[in-house]
C-alpha cells in the first residue's frame, strides 16, 4: 500500500526543490541590460521599430501570461532549437517593466539613426 501512495504523492505532487525555483532577481542587471540592447538593436536594424512598438504596447499587459506560454513550451523549442538565454528571456518578460524598457531602448536607438 505504501508504493501506490508514493507513487501518487510524487505523480502530482507541487512540492518543488528550492533550487528549482527561478525568478527575474537571478538574472543581473548588467545580463538584462545586454538582453534588451541586443533585442532593441536588432530591431532597429531590422527597421521594424514601429511595428515592434505598436505590438509591445498592445501586448504589455499580456506579457506575464506571454512568459507562462514560453514556459509552457520551453521542452518543445529546447528540444528543437537550442537557446541558452531562452529561461532569462521568459523572466525578464514576467515585468512590465522590462516591456517598457525594451520600448525605450528602441525609442533612443531609433532616434540615433
Amino acid at each position: 500500500m505504501s508504493k501506490f501512495t508514493d507513487f501518487f504523492k510524487n505523480a502530482f505532487g507541487t512540492e518543488t526543490k528550492e533550487s528549482e525555483l527561478y525568478s527575474e532577481d537571478d538574472i543581473s542587471p548588467e545580463r538584462k541590460a545586454e538582453l534588451i540592447g541586443k533585442f532593441a538593436q536588432e530591431i532597429v536594424d531590422r527597421r521594424l521599430s514601429v511595428p515592434a512598438i505598436l505590438f509591445l504596447e498592445t501586448v504589455k499587459p499580456l506579457s506575464f501570461l506571454g512568459s507562462q506560454a514560453m514556459i509552457f513550451f520551453e521542452p518543445i523549442v529546447q528540444s528543437i532549437f537550442a537557446f541558452k538565454t531562452y529561461k532569462e528571456i521568459y523572466l525578464l518578460l514576467e515585468k512590465r517593466e522590462s516591456i517598457e524598457y525594451l520600448l525605450q531602448e528602441i525609442e533612443k536607438r531609433e532616434q540615433k539613426l
